[in-house]
């Protein structure tokens, strides 16, 4: 997965195009709050809060939850909206091959669907994978990156509480279950634990006085 992460978003026959701007920030999303699918394409622009690098996520059940992005998905980020602008609606709309913004009848920019994502990302796969041969031949999911992230956290140490708020996973159970750590990591933390030093019992006259 770590090399699909690295993927080239720009289109070789139309470099910096809208779209290359957009995918960019929705891969780097995608991976870098651990979305679902839905979750990513349900965002709008109010959602985003650039000065803390928050997302305000809409998950399951309708919970609200607040997420975080790296310093540099935030940076993808303030370079799509600036191409974008700020009218209120969809942070990631879809794009005619103009590269003009889909919007709703009343003029708000509209929301992709799960589906449409889902096809931007194999579009993506298969343009990275002339240039980049360690991709080629496997197939991706927008689900992945999610997994990726959970993943990640878990390996860099992230305690489960943390980890799941940050999923919104309803059971650190689920968000357990990401768990990739080899059995040489558990047995190195087993060994990091030392048994408390036994106490000498106390003499007979130290129990007298």
């Amino acid at each position: 997965m770590g090399d699909c992460l690295g993927v080239k978003c720009d289109d070789p026959d139309k470099p910096g195009d809208p779209a290359s701007v957009r995918d960019k920030a929705m891969l780097g999303t995608l991976y870098g709050a651990g979305l679902r699918r839905q979750e990513l394409v349900a965002l709008a622009l109010a959602d985003w809060d650039p000065d803390n690098h928050e997302l305000r996520v809409l998950g399951k059940g309708n919970k609200e939850r607040d997420s975080y992005v790296p310093d540099q998905v935030a940076d993808l980020i303030a370079a799509w909206i600036a191409v974008r602008g700020r009218t209120p609606g969809a942070l990631f709309p879809p794009l005619s091959k103009a590269g003009r913004m889909r919007t709703t009848p009343d003029g708000r920019p509209a929301h992709m669907t799960g589906q449409a994502l889902r096809k931007m990302l194999l579009k993506r796969i298969r343009q990275a994978a002339q240039r980049q041969p360690t991709i080629n031949g496997k197939t991706y999911r927008p689900y992945d990156f999610r997994r990726t992230f959970i993943g990640d956290l878990l390996d860099q140490g992230v305690d489960l509480a943390t980890a799941q708020a940050l999923v919104g996973h309803s059971s650190p159970v689920t968000t357990a279950r990401y768990g990739r750590r080899p059995k040489a990591t558990r047995r190195a933390a087993v060994n990091r634990l030392r048994l408390p030093e036994r106490q000498p019992p106390a003499r007979s006259d130290e129990v007298r006085s």
